[in-house]
């Protein structure tokens, strides 16, 4: 029998022809080989590959191939193309050194990047694989946040890899090949690293609702605001906000990714001014805050007006603006209050995401190695960031309830204050012993230390007014003793020099460095006489109706622990007629907030000249009506009080 030779048929030759092809135009496009085998895993890989840049309308597989594509060899162990808005191609050559088949998964480390095209050679045509941001789950070789391919590699088997990149957003990636156990591995610890953080940030998230809500305070609300963008920002820069899917299109993440950014600077600015108190400690810093915030503001807008791509790349670079100004205005802080546990605690919580955001930036650029710590530096730095600021809103939270606290114990003492200075206040009254009577009283606080007295006998009466130095509770209280202490007045009302000595010697134990001036007036309307003592006080206002008026001097120190009481008692004859004119140095040391200028004796001279023919009373509002109107009806540096009587009974 005749042996005979068959010949390839048709179909054998086209798929010769088609191996020699591709083996030929990959062969031409050799770079750097790398060998793997079944059990290893190939770690920033950068450095293998190779990296061309085609116009985007000629950017496909088959002119990627065409031997006068130039290829160039990727610069580090990261891949790196910030401001390229080109699709990328690289590609990668692999030589499969095991006995039996296995596949390898090819994993970059962005899942920011809007789109990876993987094709590899099997079986006579170029398989296609897609990943990344913009592509749906159910679209993707591996139901994963990470953009991963499968490689099946036989033994002995040589192959090239082509990969296309393009984004939106810049293109950063670290790019690793590991064997199947290795992937699932690094896939396992990758989610729990991450399940970590996000159950960490959940926790605040939650307990700075908590805050918020309980204790309404802004700086709760802003920190609670600043953390869910925080976390938003996290969820797409691992990757995890891509199993989120509405619809069929990812585009709107491209827009919220920035978005998310900008409201994070609108309520980190926020969060800094409130939380270090920065209005009431920085008034300028306070407002060039309010300008950056405007402008973030406007630029969430902005997207009507540039393109994709600049809006993203502003947001990641005004992202750093509220990180920056808050570790610059902690540290002035921390450099002026040393013992501030809360500075310390926000200064190295935005220290902490600081240098996060700077190692993994480095590390990218390829300036820093790409070990464990630097691929997780971001997430670290967050989580760092988000532990010490929750401490720092624990210790606030603390010092909040302690003057919490504090203030309920202000208010009750408030309280019996404003009750002491009520008893201070002459009852209301027109008259006494048929000479009319006016007085007009206005604090500069809640709790002033002015008070007037009015004791009546039978056949005379006393007037009393009392300035005592300060204000709030402290004067009133020392005002709450004089009052009691007058008892001693009452009882020889026509000694009031030695009743002004015995009152400062009641008074020495509790003047504790206050000092008070104070005026004693003794009237015997059927005797004519008038009593005057003057202790450190003006002296009076004698005001006749035409407008006339002449002062009453009597010499007298203030009452002080510190030096004896020498006083001098005045008698003069009852004027039959005018106007007395008591009053504290409040009305004379009111400011025009305009001029600086000070109301002075001169304009209340003026002013009583004006009114001299009123009443008592009216006179009293009168004054304290100009005075307020000098002062622009701002509130006055000291208490101010008026008492007149008319010397001509009604």
């Amino acid at each position: 029998m005749k042996k005979s030779c068959s010949l390839p048929s048709n179909s054998h030759k086209l798929s010769y022809a088609v191996m020699a092809i591709l083996f030929l135009s990959t062969f031409s496009l050799f770079g750097e080989t790398i060998s793997v085998s079944e059990g290893s895993k190939y770690t920033h890989i950068g450095e293998y590959l190779e990296y061309a840049i085609l116009p985007k309308e000629n950017s496909d597989l088959s002119n990627i191939q065409k031997a006068e594509t130039v290829w160039q060899k990727n610069p580090g162990k990261t891949i790196s193309f910030s401001k390229e808005r080109r699709p990328v191609w690289f590609k990668l050559h692999l030589s499969y050194k095991g006995n039996v088949p296995h596949t390898f998964y090819l994993i970059f480390s962005s899942p920011v990047v809007d789109l990876f095209e993987l094709y590899y050679p099997y079986k006579d045509k170029w398989i296609k694989m897609n990943s990344g941001e913009q592509v749906l789950q159910k679209d993707k070789p591996i139901y994963s946040h990470l953009p991963a391919f499968p490689l099946y590699l036989s033994p002995g088997e040589e192959t090239t890899v082509f990969i296309k990149i393009e984004s939106s957003n810049p293109i950063f990636n670290f790019v690793s090949l590991y064997d199947t156990r290795s992937f699932l591995a690094y896939s396992k610890k990758n989610d729990i690293v991450f399940a970590a953080y996000f159950g960490a940030g959940g926790f605040m998230f939650v307990y700075s609702l908590f805050l918020a809500y309980s204790l309404r305070y802004k700086q709760f609300y802003f920190y609670f605001f600043y953390l869910s963008t925080i976390l938003l920002i996290n969820l797409y820069s691992t990757g995890f906000m891509q199993y989120v899917e509405i619809g069929d299109s990812h585009t709107w993440k491209n827009y919220l990714f920035p978005i998310a950014i900008y409201f994070s600077c609108i309520f980190g600015l926020l969060f800094t001014s409130e939380f270090l108190n920065i209005p009431k400690k920085s008034p300028k810093m306070h407002k060039l805050i309010k300008v950056l915030v405007i402008i973030s503001i406007i630029m969430v807008f902005s997207i009507l007006f540039i393109d994709l791509r600049s809006y993203i790349h502003i947001a990641v670079l005004i992202v750093m603006i509220p990180i920056l100004l808050g570790l610059f205005i902690s540290f002035y802080f921390l450099m002026q209050n040393k013992r501030n546990l809360e500075n310390y605690l926000f200064f190295f919580a935005l220290s902490s995401v600081l240098v996060g955001a700077s190692v993994n930036t480095l590390t990218i650029q390829g300036l820093v190695q790409p070990t464990l710590f630097a691929m997780y530096s971001l997430p670290l730095g967050s989580t760092m960031e988000i532990f010490l600021l929750g401490t720092a809103l624990m210790v606030k939270v603390r010092q909040l309830r302690k003057d919490t606290e504090n203030k309920r114990e202000i208010d009750i003492q408030l309280k019996v204050a404003r009750q002491l200075q009520k008893d201070l206040l002459p009852k209301a009254r027109t008259s006494i012993k048929g000479y009319p009577l006016g007085f007009r009283y206005m604090p500069t606080s809640e709790i002033g230390g002015d008070f007037v007295q009015i004791i009546e006998k039978e056949d005379c009466f006393g007037l009393f007014l009392c300035d005592v130095s300060g204000h709030g509770i402290p004067a009133a209280i020392i005002a709450s003793m004089t009052k009691v202490s007058l008892q001693i007045w009452a009882d020889k009302l026509d000694e009031p020099a030695l009743a002004a000595q015995k009152i400062r010697l009641s008074l020495l134990e509790s003047l504790s460095g206050n000092f008070l001036t104070a005026v004693f007036i003794y009237i015997h309307p059927e005797k004519k006489i008038l009593k005057f003592v003057n202790a450190g006080h003006h002296p009076l206002i004698l005001l006749q109706s035409n407008g006339e008026y002449e002062y009453i001097y009597s010499q007298g120190r203030a009452i002080t622990e510190y030096m004896p009481l020498e006083i001098k008692e005045l008698t003069i004859p009852l004027p039959k007629s005018g106007t007395l004119i008591l009053y504290t140095d409040g009305i004379l040391e009111s400011r025009n907030p305009t001029t600086g200028v000070l109301f002075g004796e001169e304009g209340l001279i003026d002013v009583l000249q004006k009114i001299s023919n009123l009443d008592p009373q009216t006179i009293c509002d009168q004054v304290t009506s100009e005075v307020s109107r000098f002062q622009k009806y701002k509130r006055a540096a000291d208490d101010i009080t008026i008492l007149a009587l008319n010397l001509t009974k009604e």
